[in-house]
C-alpha cells in the first residue's frame, strides 16, 4: 500500500507483471525515487475497468516508458473505487493530483532540460570523437 494524495494505493507493481484488477478506479503511474523503496508519480488517471491493455493504450504511454527507460522500470498502483461513476472518478482523480506532493529532493520533469539519457549520449559520441 501507498498513499498519494491522502488515499490509499494497492501497489506499486511492476508493469510488466501486474495483474490489474477488473474493476474501475484510479490508477497512477510511477517511477523510482532517489531514495531507497521511494516512488514519484508520473500521471494519475481513472478507468471503467483498470488494466493493461489500457494503460498501454494511453497516449502519454511513451513519454512514462521514457522518463522510466524501460517498461522493466515502470510501476503502478490502483486505487478501487467499486460502483463509482465516472464523474465521481473523474473528481477523485482531479482531487489526488491536486493534493499529490512529491517526497522532498523528487526532482520534477523539466521539459526545456535534458535528461541524463540525453547527456550521457552527448558524452559518449564526444569521447568517440577524441
Amino acid at each position: 500500500m501507498i498513499t498519494l494524495g491522502g488515499r490509499e494505493f494497492a501497489g506499486p507493481y511492476l508493469v510488466p507483471l501486474w495483474s490489474a484488477p477488473r474493476a474501475p478506479g484510479l490508477y497512477a503511474v510511477m517511477v523510482p525515487g532517489w531514495r531507497l523503496l521511494t516512488f514519484r508519480a508520473l500521471h494519475f488517471g481513472q478507468a471503467e475497468s483498470l488494466g493493461l491493455e489500457a494503460l498501454r493504450a494511453h497516449p502519454r504511454y511513451g513519454e512514462w516508458i521514457a522518463a522510466a527507460g524501460t517498461e522493466w522500470n515502470l510501476y503502478v498502483a490502483t486505487h478501487e473505487m467499486s460502483f463509482s461513476t465516472p464523474s465521481q472518478r473523474e473528481a477523485a482523480e482531479r482531487d489526488v493530483a491536486r493534493q499529490y506532493q512529491p517526497g522532498p529532493g523528487a526532482p520534477m520533469p523539466n521539459p526545456e532540460l535534458p535528461g541524463l539519457r540525453t547527456l550521457l549520449l552527448a558524452r559518449a559520441m564526444r569521447t568517440n570523437l577524441d
